[in-house]
């Protein structure tokens, strides 16, 4: 199973106009309040496929539904983590998720190190958010709300970078067996602090999209 996803992932996949080899996106709004501001929307419809068996598994394990947050997690940390100029030298990524309208909150310490399933693993089972938390990245469902992130954050400690997943509903989620159909499309806004350089901001968003469509490479710590 390990070669067949090493192979599966160095295959270049294009939907959208965008592959991994893409170099970069422009932000599509004016910068706002310091940050670059990507507006996109990608069809999850590969991810939810693949994730299937992972989702039978995984809610055996942890007797809870598994979170496409989960994968979502995954792709925001490995695509900044490919421009590595922001992160401190231990290189730890920490992550604060936000979910059910933001009043569930998940702090995720050294995310970077975890797998597919050991993220599932704490946003099944949210611990409280340690003192003074100062996250890398934030990830929010679609309803919540700047005042929520802020009350959370350790003062003056403002995130490099902050994804908001937007649609009708607050999250997207797969039941194993289930028969219900949703839509699959995600829409989203990714932010990136302006004190980046905004070609590295660029690649970062643009590896962002790469990765939410080829969802083997997630399953990959390295």
């Amino acid at each position: 199973m390990a070669a067949d996803v090493l192979s599966a992932g160095t295959a270049p996949q294009r939907r959208g106009g965008t592959t991994l080899a893409d170099a970069a996106i422009s932000p599509t709004r004016e910068q706002k309040d310091g940050y670059y501001i990507y507006d996109d929307e990608v069809d999850m419809s590969a991810l939810v496929a693949i994730s299937m068996p992972i989702a039978v598994q995984c809610e055996k394990l942890l007797e809870n539904r598994y979170s496409l947050f989960d994968y979502i997690i995954r792709a925001v940390v490995k695509a900044c983590a490919t421009c590595p100029s922001w992160q401190e030298l231990s290189g730890k990524i920490d992550v604060m998720l936000f979910e059910h309208k933001g009043t569930q909150v998940t702090a995720i310490e050294n995310a970077g190190n975890k797998s597919i399933y050991r993220l599932a693993k704490e946003t099944a089972n949210p611990q409280p958010v340690p003192n003074n938390f100062a996250p890398h990245i934030v990830v929010c469902d679609a309803h919540t709300t700047r005042e929520q992130v802020a009350a959370h954050l350790a003062s003056g400690k403002r995130p490099g970078f902050a994804m908001l997943a937007r649609g009708s509903r607050e999250k997207d989620c797969i039941r194993a067996g289930g028969d219900e159909k949703y839509k699959n499309t995600l829409a989203y806004t990714f932010y990136a602090a302006s004190t980046l350089p905004e070609q590295e901001a660029n690649r970062i968003a643009a590896t962002l999209r790469a990765l939410l469509y080829n969802p083997v490479r997630l399953l990959l710590l390295s």
